[in-house]
């Protein structure tokens, strides 16, 4: 969507080739492929900056974004156009890493599934076992929730779920469905506990070769990409979310969960386990991080 723009404003001057399902590498090497400038443009979370600047994963915090419209305020907030404290952050993981955000796109609102015995409460957690992102917040976000946490490769999963070696995994529910998820899980807990950040992320060396003119066309068509990616990812979550359903897994919603006991808890460990972070999380947030 954004390259289809820059052709545009461009009149064809700066195009875009994108490729998907890893074709140019995983998600590491992609970051790493950004970073010296062997790859021009990488779109994905900013937790995957982590290795090379710690701080970068506190775009992606839980319970950071406001509940009521967590994709639009996340937008907002993490546009370096726009919020003051999102730019200095994003400024010093350019100098750091060579790797800038231009701005961000919704990758979807993190849930649980599970296998087992319904749950309602992070007390109920105590004993399950779910699959994290091995990146440090996403990890210690699933022990916030109260559960415990094991790193195993996406591919294997399912797998893992079916032959009970594992009893979870949180995700959006578009990535669950698209890896069949839905066939091995019993409940899904609308936990609501992550709205990630898709970070457009660009090679900085690359960046600073073009004018101001054409920087300021590449926000332009990021931000007029985004309400368009926005609708997409809703109704892809409505169909997703349907797909559970026609599995026979039963949907906890938020309504029915101690979401508030959810919510504290899960503050209360990433700001124990984070503290260098919480000061940033607030000025980006505009909320009190507890």
């Amino acid at each position: 969507m954004v390259g289809e723009r820059l052709s545009e404003k461009t009149d064809g001057e700066i195009e875009i080739d994108a490729f998907t399902d890893n074709e140019l590498g995983g998600l590491n090497e992609s970051m790493e492929n950004v970073a010296s400038g062997a790859l021009d443009i990488y779109v994905n979370v900013y937790g995957l900056a982590a290795g090379f600047y710690p701080e970068a994963q506190i775009f992606d915090a839980p319970y950071m974004y406001d509940d009521d419209d967590p994709y639009e305020h996340m937008i907002e907030v993490t546009d370096p156009t726009q919020s003051e404290s999102a730019e200095e952050l994003i400024e010093a993981i350019a100098e750091e890493t060579g790797l800038r955000s231009l701005g961000t796109f919704p990758q979807g609102t993190r849930r649980v599934s599970i296998s087992g015995d319904a749950v309602y409460h992070p007390d109920d957690m105590e004993d399950i076992l779910l699959r994290g992102v091995p990146v440090p917040i996403f990890e210690e976000t699933v022990v916030g929730l109260g559960a415990q946490v094991t790193e195993l490769d996406w591919g294997e999963v399912p797998q893992a779920l079916s032959t009970g070696s594992v009893d979870g995994q949180e995700n959006p529910y578009e990535i669950m469905v698209g890896a069949g998820i839905q066939e091995h899980t019993d409940y899904v807990l609308e936990t609501n506990h992550m709205h990630p950040a898709l970070a457009f992320w660009i090679n900085d060396d690359l960046w600073q070769e073009f004018s101001d003119e054409q920087q300021d066309l590449f926000y332009e068509a990021i931000h007029e990409a985004q309400p368009e990616a926005v609708e997409q990812l809703e109704t892809n979550i409505d169909e997703s979310r349907d797909a559970f359903l026609d599995e026979g897994a039963e949907i906890i919603t938020k309504d029915e969960l101690e979401y508030d006991a959810f919510v504290s808890q899960t503050r209360e460990h990433i700001s124990n386990e984070f503290p260098d972070f919480v000061e940033r999380i607030e000025e980006i947030s505009g909320e009190t991080y507890e």
